[in-house]
């Protein structure tokens, strides 16, 4: 059996500002209160139940950033409420 290595938030935080997110779109791709994402920022330890989807979808915003280009000059331009809804379709587009 393997042993998963924690989620390193600081890489999913430094992920998050590269990619012009909020806390509260990183909350809603995982699923969960912008509370829960502030804490598992701050430290705190991820569920089990929750762990499994948090890493796949980090495997889709790492394929968005670096297979897409993200963010491009024309999501750089939109407001954050509009580059959260396009991350969104493009994540959907990997499914």
């Amino acid at each position: 059996m393997m042993i998963k290595q924690p989620i390193d938030f600081t890489k999913v935080e430094a992920l998050r500002k590269e990619m012009l997110l909020r806390m509260t779109d990183m909350a809603e791709l995982f699923a969960v209160s912008r509370m829960t994402y502030h804490s598992w920022a701050k430290g705190k330890h991820i569920r089990r139940s929750n762990d499994g989807f948090v890493r796949s979808m980090l495997k889709k915003l790492l394929a968005v950033y670096t297979g897409q280009g993200w963010p491009s000059a024309e999501v750089r331009a939109m407001d954050s409420k509009s580059r959260a809804q396009h991350l969104k379709k493009l994540i959907a587009e990997l499914d």
